[in-house]
């Protein structure tokens, strides 16, 4: 690092960068994905969704969801004290395979 370098960086850690909640929301989701894949060797591609998007697939309450996640019966990603987010393929395989069919 040279010297115009320092002087950039120190020039731009005393900047303050505007970021929209939905841009953060997305790299969020897209570190939060990088991860997962990782851990499960899952492909990048896979979409993560939220509770509320789980619980429609499933037919079920948020505590429902709460008690899945419990019992670990399929893998989520803590995000915050509040928030989990899953893979949509998950979530979808559950269900075909576990829930009784109408």
């Amino acid at each position: 690092m040279n010297q115009a370098d320092v002087i950039a960086f120190n020039k731009l850690k005393d900047a303050i960068i505007i970021i929209s909640a939905e841009d953060l929301k997305q790299a969020i989701r897209e570190c939060l994905q990088e991860q997962f894949s990782s851990m499960n060797n899952s492909p990048q591609q896979d979409e993560l969704i939220g509770t509320s998007e789980a619980c429609k697939i499933l037919g079920c309450s948020p505590r429902t969801m709460q008690r899945y996640r419990d019992l670990r019966l399929f893998p989520f990603k803590r995000v915050g004290p509040h928030k989990a987010l899953y893979f949509k393929k998950d979530i979808e395989a559950f269900r075909d395979n576990h829930l009784i069919k109408k």
